[in-house]
């Protein structure tokens, strides 16, 4: 069983198309998060596949999490901004077959301690939209291109008490549990993004202060 989990916000609902068109040959279920709809789009709907709710985004991009715990098999938590190639839910199953924990294709490593600052202290990045040459073993990785099993990694919505910082809660609860993430080698062009202004990374500038908090907590 293959589950796609995705949080989306009303004005990317046609990029959100893109990216369910992209995968939903790929998977056996796909629940969406519809942060902040009145409803959902029609291309949701009528889809034995397909599963939504319509939230209020107090989880923000944790909500992609929601309920997988319940899931069996293998879930991969995905973004709605991306395009995601044929063969890739596959490629991250077999990922996870490899190297076991949770893989992505997108990881930072912190190796100076005390991290002076989670945006910024980093010191290796591997991105989802660049070359990635072999596998690499991160400290936090990005939860728009993630895979694991709920039967290993024991993860839901409650893991994420503050909105907008999925990858690291998700990072958090992985050090917590023993597990590695890993980051999979990929190519130049892999995925396909469409680029927003409010992507939360760019806005998220005024909790670093507290993400660099949290995360000196749980590599201490």
């Amino acid at each position: 069983m293959i589950t796609v989990q995705i949080a989306s916000l009303p004005e990317r609902a046609d990029s959100l198309g893109r990216t369910v068109k992209s995968l939903i040959d790929q998977t056996d279920m796909m629940f969406v998060a519809l942060n902040g709809y009145k409803e959902a789009p029609l291309f949701l709907q009528n889809n034995r596949k397909i599963f939504y709710s319509l939230m209020d985004n107090a989880l923000g991009d944790g909500a992609k999490f929601y309920g997988a715990d319940e899931r069996s098999g293998y879930v991969l938590t995905c973004d709605d901004d991306l395009v995601y190639p044929q063969g890739y839910v596959s490629y991250m199953v077999d990922g996870l077959e490899r190297h076991g924990g949770i893989v992505s294709l997108l990881g930072k490593r912190y190796d100076a301690r005390p991290i002076q600052s989670y945006r910024t202290g980093y010191t290796s990045i591997y991105r989802e939209m660049n070359t990635v040459k072999a596998d690499k073993v991160v400290h936090v990785g990005g939860t728009g291109v993630m895979a694991f099993c709920p039967a290993t990694f024991k993860i839901n919505a409650d893991d994420f008490p503050v909105a907008n910082m999925a990858d690291l809660w998700a990072a958090k609860a992985a050090h917590e549990q023993g597990l590695k993430i890993t980051v999979m080698a990929h190519p130049y062009g892999y995925l396909v993004r469409t680029v927003f202004p409010n992507r939360i990374w760019l806005t998220a500038a005024s909790q670093d202060e507290y993400q660099t908090k949290v995360i000196n907590d749980f590599l201490s």
